[in-house]
């Protein structure tokens, strides 16, 4: 029964800390400048669809060459918890249908986050066309 017990309390910790650790990351995102590339997406994620924008940067994300070590990680872990606020977000609608404003300010986030990775893939991408990056390890 103890081991039940605690099974299930550091599952739902681990849940917590990992929830809070995804947070400071989109927030960490929030404070980076979109580069003129990707200056349309920042303004797409902002209007009335934005939360809806994930799925559009990550296929954008798809047909980018990919230089960095550790982005796909970063893009699955996005995505999980997009995917997690979408399951909150089908539950705990207000009425009328329309969703809680904190899940919609979550979910654009993530697609900030998302656009964020995807600016830093082209500026990497351009470099190194233009020389001055040799390869993914540097």
């Amino acid at each position: 029964m103890h081991q039940a017990l605690v099974l299930v309390l550091a599952s739902l910790l681990t849940s917590y800390l990992g929830i809070r650790y995804w947070r400071a990351m989109l927030w960490s995102a929030s404070r980076c400048r979109l580069s003129e590339a990707t200056r349309d997406l920042g303004v797409w994620i902002d209007g009335p669809q934005g939360e809806q924008a994930l799925g559009t940067i990550c296929a954008l994300l798809k047909v980018c060459p990919k230089l960095e070590r550790g982005s796909e990680q970063k893009i699955f872990a996005v995505r999980a918890y997009d995917g997690f606020l979408r399951f909150l977000q089908s539950f705990s609608g207000k009425p009328g249908g329309q969703p809680r404003p904190w899940i919609v300010a979550e979910r654009r986030a993530c697609a900030y986050f998302a656009a964020v990775l995807l600016d830093q893939r082209i500026t990497r991408t351009t470099q190194w066309h233009a020389g001055r990056v040799t390869g993914a390890s540097s």
